[in-house]
């Protein structure tokens, strides 16, 4: 498991500075996902909210990188509705709920997951005294792997990480969360 570093820690107290001091929700909350996105690496994400009623579903939907509202199918056939609503505050992978071969198999994975080319996701549950208040996924594409990369570029997969980690020395970072904060800073 990787460290938080120095510089980490800045970002973070950043992100909580902002989230504090934003008075719009909807804002605020477009904001985080965008900040996120410099600690952990991930493709798409959504963050939904609780209505105000207390009805188990979801609501006020906020992207990163997707398209659409798919809280109807989420509610509809989501496997982990019982973690959701739990009133919990829990993070997890959806490869903790059930095996991924099992997984690739449900409706939800052929519904929600296939049609946007998501593999993996992270799921952070936020609860309020035992009320659900919101979610947050994290989405990641499958992508392709060292083997696929080092064969299309007909290298070995030592090859093709000498490369990587080259590049990774040239510009002074250790991993992909990294490079991918250094790119949104260039932005």
């Amino acid at each position: 498991m990787r460290k938080l570093e120095t510089n980490d820690w800045i970002l973070l107290n950043s992100i909580i500075y902002k989230i504090h001091i934003m008075e719009n929700m909807t804002q605020m909350r477009t904001q985080l996902l965008e900040q996120l996105r410099m600690l952990v690496d991930f493709d798409s994400a959504d963050f939904y909210l609780a209505p105000a009623d207390g009805e188990f579903k979801l609501t006020s939907p906020v992207f990163y990188n997707c398209k659409e509202d798919l809280s109807e199918v989420y509610d509809g056939i989501d496997y982990s509705r019982g973690i959701l609503y739990s009133g919990k505050t829990i993070i997890y992978r959806e490869t903790d709920i059930m095996p991924d071969e099992k997984r690739v198999e449900t409706e939800y994975y052929k519904k929600v997951y296939k049609p946007n080319n998501w593999h993996y996701s992270l799921q952070m549950i936020m609860a309020r005294e035992k009320e659900f208040v919101g979610v947050i996924t994290l989405y990641r594409t499958l992508g392709k792997d060292n083997y696929e990369i080092s064969s299309e570029l007909t290298i070995t997969e030592n090859t093709l990480k000498k490369h990587i980690l080259n590049i990774y020395r040239k510009l002074g970072i250790k991993n992909r969360v990294q490079m991918f904060k250094l790119i949104k800073e260039k932005e």
